[in-house]
């Protein structure tokens, strides 16, 4: 799902570096034992960057084990970050039932039975993730209502609008569970990292979109598909703005028990964000490379 948000790795420290990759493996294990073993082939590094910045926000000295990967013969180093990543995995697998359902929704034909039959690993994960966090489904359900709504009226909309539905849901994600200037933290990083990744997705999609005659948060903003690329510029400022937004939510966090957690999350905002906005403008076209 997505998988936008993540660091350039190229510009972490070997400390970092190993940390990142601690955090994802840990999260990949602890989802498999909670939620559904089919986390571990969809888990994308947007919630390995979620479970960063709640374990930077957290109490505990981060604490790395080597153990074993249930899909390769070697052990590997893994965050020991139990709290963190059983929530995080059931937001993840409740979040993933959900886009499953708005598959179904919008898909035709084969595609539409395909999906169809897939719903029922997406229920099993959502299930099991509200057995941990019973709470969490009707905060993200609500925001994605509405944006479905606002995708299907056949209305234009400014991107805002469309955008501030998806961020809302990544603004609960993030700050669920937490207290005090912690939660108002998570809420402002969170949902920077949502409007971020619904715009920098639809961009993405914006050529398979106009193929399909698909809704497309950008074509609706601008006026068309032609107009929405012509606009690129500013699109790509916005999303540098939600990332610097990221960026500066992050600063806040002064309680982290290792400063390699926000140095992860300031390289997302810094580097990583804007590495991944020059690959995909340049391969579509949007932009020239320098």
């Amino acid at each position: 799902m997505f998988g936008y948000v993540k660091p350039l790795t190229g510009e972490l420290k070997v400390k970092e570096l190993e940390l990142y990759k601690a955090t994802y493996c840990g999260l990949c294990k602890k989802g498999g034992q909670k939620v559904s073993r089919f986390t571990r082939f969809l888990l994308s590094y947007d919630f390995a960057s979620l479970a960063v910045l709640r374990a930077a926000l957290g109490n505990e000295k981060p604490r790395v084990e080597r153990k074993r990967c249930p899909y390769g013969l070697k052990k590997k180093n893994m965050l020991c970050c139990d709290e963190v990543f059983e929530y995080t995995a059931a937001a993840f697998g409740v979040l993933s039932y959900c886009k499953a359902e708005d598959d179904v929704k919008d898909s035709k034909g084969l595609k539409k039975l395909l999906n169809r039959c897939a719903l029922p690993v997406f229920k099993r994960m959502k299930n099991r993730g509200l057995k941990l966090y019973p709470r969490i489904y009707d905060g993200i359900k609500a925001p994605l209502d509405k944006l479905s709504l606002l995708e299907s009226d056949g209305k234009p909309h400014i991107i805002d609008e469309t955008a501030d539905a998806f961020a809302k849901v990544l603004e609960f994600i993030a700050s669920y569970g937490l207290e005090g200037e912690n939660a108002r933290i998570a809420a402002e990083a969170g949902y920077h990292i949502g409007r971020f990744i619904y715009i920098i997705d639809a961009a993405d999609d914006l050529k398979e979109d106009r193929e399909k005659k698909e809704f497309n948060a950008l074509a609706s903003h601008f006026g068309g598909y032609d107009e929405a690329e012509k606009a690129m510029e500013e699109v790509r400022e916005t999303l540098l703005m939600s990332m610097l937004s990221f960026g500066r939510g992050v600063a806040k966090i002064e309680s982290s028990p290792d400063r390699c957690f926000t140095e992860i999350l300031e390289n997302i905002a810094f580097y990583g964000g804007n590495n991944v906005i020059s690959k995909i403008f340049n391969k579509y076209g949007y932009i020239r490379k320098e």
